[in-house]
């Protein structure tokens, strides 16, 4: 408790509001304009099953060599690493509430026969909540979300 006592005597109770509600933006811009963002665009590339040229290229430059970057190497590599991506953003998911799982899987990862996001209007009824309480769970999800993933890509040394 002298902790707590300590600090309010540091900062005012705007000031430490503002921080954590600074804190709370940051996972959720992180969450959707570095994953769900992506996400389409991502999945598209873990699929791929077109072959690219495998044309051989000869230099007489020395040094230069493309025995390990060919072609096909760095397109399944990108597929690869793509696939992880996917593996660890799935994963994230997971590890929300089930309500909060279906918010984001309705709103961030399936498309409309356009091929455009659902809108919130049309999201909320389906969780058989209000507007209100699907706007406060939506920003729960997000930052939650936010904070799973950076915590998940620090640990690997990612960034």
């Amino acid at each position: 408790m002298n902790f707590v006592a300590d600090i309010e005597g540091v900062f005012t109770k705007e000031e430490i509001e503002s921080f954590l509600k600074d804190e709370q933006q940051f996972y959720i811009e992180y969450a959707e304009e570095n994953w769900l963002d992506r996400y389409f665009k991502i999945k598209a590339m873990s699929q791929r099953t077109h072959v690219p040229s495998i044309t051989s290229v000869i230099s007489d430059t020395p040094g230069e060599s493309n025995l390990n970057h060919s072609k096909t190497e760095q397109f399944a590599l990108k597929s690869i690493q793509a696939s992880e991506w996917l593996d660890t953003l799935f994963y994230a998911v997971e590890s929300l509430t089930p309500a909060e799982q279906k918010l984001i899987e309705l709103k961030y990862m399936k498309k409309r026969n356009d091929g455009s996001r659902y809108c919130d209007e049309v999201i909320y009824p389906q969780l058989f909540i209000g507007k209100t309480r699907y706007y406060e769970l939506k920003k729960e999800a997000l930052e939650m979300l936010g904070r799973n993933l950076y915590g998940l890509f620090s640990e690997r040394g990612c960034s």
